[in-house]
């Protein structure tokens, strides 16, 4: 039984891995990140660092539920009679990976010549954090039409 659960551990760890957001452990490992015990990201949003803070805070939840209901979609279709259907469903996330990193790209981008300005972060973050909103209520969707579920 031990071995079964390290075996399930190991694979939800590699399948985060692969199905979350893509760069989500550079955007966790932000230097401003060690102040964020000090931020209550609960209230009126304080100073722009506090925002910032929030805002990454606000997008690794995001990937983190991502990252569960695409992998208890990719566990439906792993069955052997859905084999196309997994594919698809693979290369569906990789794309819309992509599209989401491009859209938010030219957000960041409109602040070009603002300088190390924290609304560009702060405005990249929520559009990686809305994206991924939308994305979780787009796989839900599609889990309840092909599965029911």
């Amino acid at each position: 039984m031990a071995k079964i659960n390290v075996v399930i551990i190991v694979c939800f760890f590699i399948s985060s891995k692969l199905f979350s957001q893509g760069h989500i452990e550079d955007i966790k490992n932000q230097e401003y990140l060690q102040y964020k015990n000090a931020v209550n990201c609960n209230g009126e949003p304080g100073d722009n660092l506090s925002e910032r803070i929030c805002a990454n805070l606000g997008f690794q939840r995001s990937d983190s539920l991502l990252t569960l209901v695409y992998d208890s979609l990719f566990v439906l279709a792993k069955k052997p009679e859905y084999k196309e259907l997994t594919k698809k469903i693979v290369k569906m996330q990789d794309t819309w990976r992509l599209f989401r990193d491009q859209h938010c790209i030219v957000i960041y981008d409109s602040f070009e010549g603002c300088g190390g300005c924290h609304q560009r972060a702060i405005d990249y973050l929520y559009c990686l954090t809305e994206l991924t909103y939308n994305r979780i209520r787009e796989l839900r969707g599609l889990k309840q039409k092909l599965f029911g579920l």
